[in-house]
């Protein structure tokens, strides 16, 4: 394995790493997608409906808004009003936005001692859901789990918003970057323009 496969690999593991709630609540998103789709076609098609999806699609659109609090963080795409931030100069900017990541996980760290003590009380009580008999402490961990995840990422913007410069404070890249998806375009046009010419 040479040097370029390596430091490949090691971005590659870096990614995953720094954005792993993001594919898990992908994979949580597609599983509520087909057991939702499951339960309209049986309901409308067949006339019989299975009374537990309705139940799993519950625990997993829980799962996916607490997975979804600590990616958002991630990728800065939390809803906030920044008509303030605006007209600060930089160095304002730069606090508000820190003091905003301290605030958060302040909260985030708070909610995390009520929720454990809640999952040990259903682990006490035995608690399992009505129809799927699945243990409610587990189901009831995504949030301690995600609420510390949160911190954790919450650290990782705080140290990336000490970096950065003026003109990248704060900033989050889109989801869909039109721009350099039309340069691409562009580019692949200027190829095949250049294929044809040659021929």
């Amino acid at each position: 394995m040479d040097m370029k496969e390596k430091e490949k690999e090691k971005i590659t593991l870096k990614k995953i790493l720094n954005e792993f709630e993001i594919y898990i609540g992908t994979v949580v998103f597609l599983a509520l997608t087909a057991l939702l789709t499951i339960q309209v076609v049986s309901r409308y098609v067949f006339k019989h409906s299975f009374t537990w999806t309705e139940e799993a699609a519950v625990v997993m659109f829980v799962w996916l808004i607490y997975l979804g609090v600590a990616a958002a963080v991630t990728k800065r795409k939390h809803l906030k009003i920044d008509a303030l931030i605006t007209v600060l100069p930089f160095k304002g900017k730069k606090v508000l936005l820190i003091l905003d990541n301290v605030i958060c996980f302040g909260f985030c760290i708070g909610i995390v001692p009520p929720f454990t003590s809640i999952i040990r009380n259903q682990i006490e009580k035995n608690a399992v859901t009505s129809l799927l008999r699945w243990p409610k402490a587990v189901i009831y961990s995504i949030i301690p789990i995600c609420m510390v995840l949160t911190c954790i990422r919450l650290v990782q913007d705080t140290i990336r918003l000490c970096k950065e410069n003026e003109k990248e404070l704060g900033q989050s890249k889109p989801t869909i970057d039109i721009e350099a998806l039309e340069r691409q375009a562009a580019a692949l046009k200027a190829q095949k323009e250049q294929v044809k010419e040659a021929k």
